[in-house]
């Protein structure tokens, strides 16, 4: 049996200068958490008592012919009082063996608290661990601190020639009890928030009361800004702690979880990024540099750290008859929730009605609240009677920040949904949208098909409509589907749309755009029937879609551009082109449109047009307009402005002097009279002494510059150069190359004492 001391000291009366002047200096005598474990391993099992188990250097092992064990600890006295303890342990289970570990306290003289089951913490146990960390155990309500502890720890299997070890377990005791209490701190923050009111931005959602880090975490190993991840919150993860529902002392739970994360699991900070107790007060948790512009990762969903605001419901709410049983969060808790959550989504702007793979480490999509089982589905997390209220959450969260859901979502257990009548799995713990969704096998056998459903959709008026389905991400332990045929029947035929689920899962997907009506046949249906796989999930989740307003986008040509050929092609994007009865192109010299050149009309919808312009011109306009079937309502592009110049534009040389042997001063201007110069290419090439008419390719010097003067070093001085210089407008016309050359013959000779300054006019 080992023993080990992690932390621990006495903060005085020098406590109260930690705290800025602000702050209501806390009572003399508060300390830091004090951890300590002691560790039990191979022969340390011998002392303990039960049945059908054995002991040996391995550690605790079943009897040979047995397929139960159970096997309960001497009475252990604790090397500290403490509130908290903690068990992890290493075991080697076999496929087909299981093991419960279970834990009991008093005082010295007192009478045993209950049995707690404790199982594996989806939160603090890391897919990276050798060990597995067990839920926390709270001294009850009726006691301050306990001073001994006794363990058991039962195991089955199904098979005798298997044989399961528990080859060690680790008691972490933990003494949180020596620091202020919830209202002492509430107090303190009440006297921080008055003196920094105002700061928040007032057209924001108002974050709830928070008790700071710099109130309750007050130790020095609080206090740090190194390593700290940022990335912008897109999705809120609920979680719970997993800890007794009955505490005389929340603060002293969030002390002992912060000290845990920090010391003994090595993470630096308490994982999560806030905190709730049963009375709703909230705890500000890992370390943020600014709540109201930064996002901290935390430690708490793994790969969903990154780009997630943690929240964890101090106690357990598994349901009623779960090992650990739990409890409905109580009202205050929920109430806090709800207004931390609506802060966080009014500040990032989160749809919470959506579904998205946005986390960074995460590659498949997320709800933007969600129970922390969302994540990879191997946790209860927050525990069913928490990961319930979701639904109501994401309600509440959008009516406090005034968000409406844009789609109607048809959900897949409503009457507006057809199954078959084959047997349907549900998925487990809960996934799907609103906590709910119907998987099946998909198959390449017609003769063995025999799932499908059917949603209609009530549509409220006629018109087209975006649809989309949902397909959760869900731990079956295989695939989804990589050809789920989609098959829509709308006012005007029937389509089939085949989506790949595996590729999109966790997300909404789009089915495309479909013209329904009130009386229409609105019909999306979807079969296990697949022509690419067999035996791979094929989802059945909810579907939504909203109205899509019909529009008309111009496109080309794009405003303020120059055309240089007198047949332009006008392009225009209609949105729902069926709902077109009319559609009109109109062309005008005028922004007001006064004076049309063009306004031609379709009683189609049609996208494109080119015309033919007799002249150039520096400023035209032009837009499409629409007329809508049934509503008669009339959509219309913006007005775009465009030039039209075909004529290329013209340089000339106006100096040229040499300054020094072999350095030269080339001066130029250039003009064009519609759309202006743009820029002009200049190139150079040596001249043969023997045959003045050079063949040689031109070296491109200057590209696309506006200087109109510059200076030329000859790369070999006593070789004479010509110069082709070509001016490019906004139109793209591009001058033609010159009969004749400036070169470096022609240059005018000029001392440098009489050339500087040259006045160009």
């Amino acid at each position: 049996m080992k023993f080990k001391l992690l932390s621990g000291g006495v903060i005085g009366l020098a406590l109260a200068i930690l705290f800025v002047s602000s702050f209501t200096a806390p009572a003399s005598g508060y300390y830091e958490p004090i951890i300590e474990e002691l560790t039990f391993s191979g022969e340390d099992f011998t002392s303990g008592e039960g049945y059908d188990f054995a002991v040996s250097t391995a550690g605790l092992m079943m009897a040979d012919d047995a397929f139960t064990t159970i096997y309960t600890s001497p009475i252990i006295e604790a090397p500290l009082s403490f509130n908290v303890v903690i068990p992890q342990w290493t075991a080697d289970m076999p496929d087909g063996s299981s093991m419960d570990v279970q834990m009991r306290s008093k005082t010295a003289n007192g009478s045993w608290s209950e049995w707690k089951h404790s199982h594996t913490h989806g939160d603090w146990t890391l897919e990276s661990d050798t060990f597995e960390i067990g839920e926390l155990v709270i001294v009850p309500l009726a006691d301050d601190r306990h001073t001994h502890v006794q363990f058991s720890i039962s195991m089955s299997r199904y098979n005798s020639l298997t044989q399961p070890v528990v080859q060690e377990l680790t008691l972490v005791f933990i003494d949180s009890t020596g620091g202020p209490s919830a209202e002492e701190m509430l107090a303190q923050q009440a006297i921080i928030d008055a003196a920094q009111e105002g700061r928040a931005n007032d057209d924001n959602y108002a974050r709830p009361t928070v008790i700071s880090r710099e109130v309750w975490c007050f130790y020095d190993d609080c206090d740090y800004t190194n390593d700290l991840e940022y990335s912008p919150a897109t999705h809120m993860v609920v979680h719970h702690t997993v800890s007794s529902n009955e505490s005389a002392n929340w603060a002293a739970t969030v002390r002992a979880i912060w000290s845990f994360h920090t010391y003994t699991r090595g993470w630096g900070d308490i994982g999560y990024n806030y905190m709730i107790d049963m009375n709703g007060v909230i705890y500000e948790g890992h370390m943020n540099e600014d709540f109201e512009t930064l996002d901290v990762k935390g430690t708490h969903a793994s790969g969903a750290n990154l780009g997630s605001m943690g929240v964890a419901l101090l106690g357990t709410f598994t349901e009623p008859t779960h090992d650990i049983p739990g409890i409905e969060p109580p009202e205050p808790m929920v109430d806090s929730l709800v207004e931390l959550l609506s802060w966080k989504a009014d500040q990032q702007d989160i749809d919470v009605f959506d579904a998205t793979a946005t986390l960074p480490d995460i590659p498949w999509g997320l709800p933007h609240i969600m129970g922390h089982r969302n994540v990879y589905g191997t946790t209860v997390c927050p525990g069913d009677q928490a990961h319930n209220l979701i639904p109501t959450l994401v309600d509440r969260v959008a009516a406090n920040i005034g968000l409406t859901n844009k789609y109607t979502v048809v959900d897949e257990r409503s009457a507006n949904v057809t199954l078959s009548a084959a047997a349907w799995a549900v998925g487990p713990d809960e996934c799907g949208n609103n906590i709910h969704s119907y998987y099946t096998l998909s198959t390449t056998n017609s003769n063995a098909s025999n799932h499908w459903a059917e949603w209609n959709l009530d549509v409220p008026t006629e018109g087209y409509y975006e649809v989309e389905v949902r397909v959760p991400y869900c731990l079956t332990n295989r695939a989804e589907t990589s050809g789920a045929n989609y098959e829509i029947t709308d006012d005007i035929g029937s389509y089939s749309v085949v989506i790949d689920q595996n590729t999109e899962v966790g997300n909404w997907i789009r089915l495309g755009s479909y013209y329904f009506s009130p009386d229409g046949p609105n019909h999306i249906y979807l079969s296990d029937l697949t022509t690419t796989d067999d035996n791979l999930g094929l989802w059945v989740d909810d579907l939504r879609f909203k109205a899509m307003p019909p529009s008309i986008t111009a496109v080309s040509p794009t405003n303020e551009s120059w055309q240089n050929d007198l047949d332009v092609n006008f392009e225009w994007n209609n949105s729902n082109a069926a709902q077109a009865v009319t559609t009109t192109l109109q062309i005008s010299s005028s922004p007001t449109f006064t004076e049309t050149i063009v306004d031609r009309s379709w009683a189609t919808d049609p996208i494109s047009y080119t015309h033919t312009f007799s002249e150039e011109s520096a400023s035209l306009y032009w837009r499409v307009s629409a007329i809508v079937s049934g509503t008669g309502e009339i959509v219309t592009t913006d007005t775009l402005t465009f030039g039209i110049d075909t004529t290329v534009p013209t340089s000339t040389v106006q100096a040229f002097y040499e300054y020094a042997p072999g350095a030269y001063r080339l001066i130029w201007n250039g003009s064009d009279e519609l759309s202006g110069i743009q820029g002009y290419d200049v190139s150079y090439r040596p001249i043969s002494s023997t045959n003045p008419i050079s063949t040689t390719s031109w070296t491109p010097w200057l590209t696309g510059t506006l200087e109109t003067a510059v200076n030329f070093i000859a790369p070999e001085s006593e070789q004479s150069y010509e110069f082709l210089i070509l001016a490019i407008d906004n139109a793209g016309n591009r001058q033609p190359e010159p009969l004749d050359f400036p070169s470096t013959d022609q240059a005018i000779a000029m001392p440098h004492a009489i050339m500087l300054p040259i006045i160009r006019r």
